[in-house]
């Protein structure tokens, strides 16, 4: 493979702080399949995204289970979640320039559109699995917490906020949407009773009951997300 001068990485290596001995490997992490169809050839990032989405998880799993033991599995769970999700992984690839130096396909680059996220995403996982290759599980975990650390602290303190927050900054994170509650109650003035289904993108998620609005949209919020966390759960065993 033809590598490119390490001048053209000048400013993801300076945000990365890490310099790759294997300067091949940070390429390949770079590489989308759509440049490797127009070069045959040439491996993609893919089986890097793989092994780094691996590292990543165990390396922001071992982080907050020591950092937080006042945690529940369950809070645990939601943090991680937080962490890893799309949406904060795509965010950072392009807080440190991960987008512009990306090799495209010439059709990907002649539509003019935004990369997609999901591009980005996959290839914040591929630096972390060629770091990995690269330096081994020491330099791959200080990569990660070095460019996560801030974002594990925020949502930390999110994670302590309300059921009703926590699914919320949830939901925006991993669905791009906001949950919607659907109120019921019976009942006489003083004794009433209030009932709330909450669903996010038209799917249904939870239900709760309380003797107020707020009581029973903290229920179903709960409920929401221990679906959610244990849907969360079953995907990343899956990817084992």
């Amino acid at each position: 493979m033809t590598l490119l001068p390490e001048d053209n990485f000048h400013v993801l290596y300076e945000k990365l702080q890490y310099k790759f001995q294997d300067v091949e490997l940070l390429q390949v992490a770079l590489t989308h399949s759509s440049w490797c169809a127009e070069n045959g050839g040439s491996p993609s990032n893919e089986r890097l995204e793989f092994l780094g989405d691996a590292v990543l998880g165990m390396a922001v799993t071992r982080y907050i289970f020591n950092q937080y033991p006042e945690l529940s599995e369950g809070k645990l769970s939601q943090l991680r979640a937080l962490v890893v999700s799309s949406s904060s992984l795509s965010q950072l690839a392009e807080e440190i320039g991960v987008g512009s130096c990306l090799r495209l396909g010439k059709g990907q680059m002649a539509s003019g559109n935004a990369i997609p996220p999901s591009m980005l995403e996959d290839a914040m996982e591929a630096i972390i699995g060629a770091t990995f290759l690269d330096g081994g599980w020491e330099a791959a975990e200080d990569l990660v917490l070095r460019l996560l650390g801030e974002r594990i602290e925020e949502n930390s303190k999110r994670n302590n906020e309300d059921a009703k927050s926590r699914l919320q900054a949830l939901a925006g994170q991993h669905f791009s949407a906001s949950p919607e509650y659907v109120f019921n109650s019976e009942g006489p003035a003083h004794e009433m009773k209030f009932f709330v289904d909450v669903s996010i993108n038209g799917r249904f998620l939870g239900h709760g009951e309380g003797r107020s609005k707020k009581e029973a949209m903290q229920f179903a919020a709960e409920q929401a997300l221990d679906l959610l966390m244990d849907e969360e759960e079953l995907n990343t065993d899956k990817m084992r």
